[in-house]
C-alpha cells in the first residue's frame, strides 16, 4: 500500500483523471490496454481514480503513469514527471527569522555642538586719567592715553587672529571625530549577509520501464541467486537491511536460502515474505506475474 502525501495525492488523482478521459475518447477498453503493457487492470483502475490505498510505492506508481500514457499516444516521460516521488516543503526556520530580526543598521553617534566663541575684541585698558589743576599732569594724562591706544592698536589686533585660529582649532577637533565616528560601519553593516538555506535537493527516479520488475528487502541474512533473462545479475550472501530492484524483458529467477528472511515485491504489487525461515525457495516471474506468484509455493 503506498503512503503518498496530500500534495501527491492531489497529483495522482489530476492525472488519473486526464489519462481515464484520454482513454474514453480513443475508445479503448482498459483491459485491453492492460495486457499490452503488462499491468493489472486492477492497479490501471486504480490508478484512474486515484484510489492510493491500491497502489504500490511511488516510484512504481510514476512508471505506471508513463507506460500508461505512453500506450494513449501521449508523451509519457513528461506526464510522469508531473507526479513527484517525492515532494520537497521549504520553511522558513527559526534561525532565518532570528536573523532577519537582527540584521538592523546602527544609528551614527550624533556630531557634538561646536561651541560658540565670542568674536569681540579685548577691552583695552583704558589709562590712568587723573584729575590735576596742572596742565603738565593733563598733558602727562592724554601722552598716556595716546601711548596705550597705540599699544592695544598694535598688540590687541596681532593676539586677535591668533587667539581666534588657536580656538578654531580646538573646536574643530570634536566634530571632525563624530563625523568619523559617523562614517565608521557599525558591525552589523559589515557582517556578510546570512546565508540561504540550500536548498532541498529532490530526489529522482527514473520511471521502471521494463515489463518485468522484481524487487527485494532483507529482514534477515540469506543467500541470494537472481536471473534476468538467461543471465546471472546478482548471486551472494546479503545481510538484514538489504534493499534491491531487478529488471527484466521477459523473465526474472529469484532463488533464495533463507525465504523467511527475503519479501519480494513482483510487478509493482504489494511485498510479502517468500516463505518460512530457512527454508530454499525459487520463484520465476513474467510480466503478468503478480503477487500470488510469491504467496504460491
Amino acid at each position: 500500500m503506498a503512503k503518498l502525501a496530500p500534495t501527491q495525492i492531489e497529483q495522482l488523482q489530476s492525472i488519473g483523471a486526464y489519462l481515464r478521459q484520454v482513454r474514453q475518447e480513443q475508445g479503448l477498453a482498459i483491459d485491453m490496454l492492460a495486457n499490452q503493457i503488462f499491468i493489472r487492470p486492477a492497479l490501471l483502475k486504480a490508478l484512474e481514480s486515484g484510489h492510493e490505498a491500491e497502489l504500490p510505492e511511488p516510484v512504481f506508481i510514476q512508471g505506471f503513469i508513463r507506460r500508461y500514457a505512453e500506450a494513449l499516444g501521449l508523451d509519457g516521460q513528461t506526464i510522469a514527471q508531473e507526479f513527484r516521488v517525492t515532494p520537497v516543503n521549504v520553511l522558513p526556520t527559526p534561525e532565518l527569522l532570528e536573523r532577519a530580526d537582527t540584521n538592523g543598521a546602527v544609528a551614527p553617534e550624533p556630531p557634538r555642538p561646536r561651541p560658540q566663541m565670542s568674536d569681540r575684541p579685548p577691552k583695552a585698558a583704558s589709562g590712568p586719567a587723573g584729575r590735576s589743576p596742572l596742565p603738565l599732569v593733563l598733558s602727562l594724562a592724554a601722552l598716556a592715553v595716546i601711548l596705550g591706544l597705540g599699544a592695544w592698536g598694535l598688540f590687541g589686533r596681532s593676539n586677535g587672529p591668533s587667539q581666534a585660529n588657536n580656538g578654531n582649532s580646538g573646536t574643530e577637533s570634536p566634530p571632525e571625530t563624530a563625523s568619523t565616528n559617523a562614517a565608521a560601519p557599525s558591525p552589523t553593516e559589515t557582517a556578510a549577509p546570512p546565508e540561504e538555506p540550500p536548498e532541498a535537493e529532490e530526489e529522482s527516479s527514473a520511471p521502471l520501464e521494463a515489463p518485468v520488475v522484481v524487487s527485494a528487502n532483507l529482514s534477515d541474512r540469506a543467500w541470494l541467486s537472481v536471473v534476468a533473462d538467461g543471465e546471472n545479475v546478482y548471486e551472494g550472501v546479503a545481510e538484514s537491511g538489504f534493499e534491491e530492484t531487478w529488471t527484466a524483458e521477459t523473465s526474472l529467477t529469484l532463488r533464495t536460502g533463507n525465504a523467511g528472511g527475503v519479501e519480494l515485491s513482483v510487478n509493482g504489487d504489494r511485498a510479502v515474505v517468500m516463505g518460512a525461515s530457512g527454508v530454499v525457495r525459487t520463484v520465476t516471474v513474467t510480466p503478468a506475474s503478480g503477487v500470488e506468484s510469491v504467496e504460491s509455493p
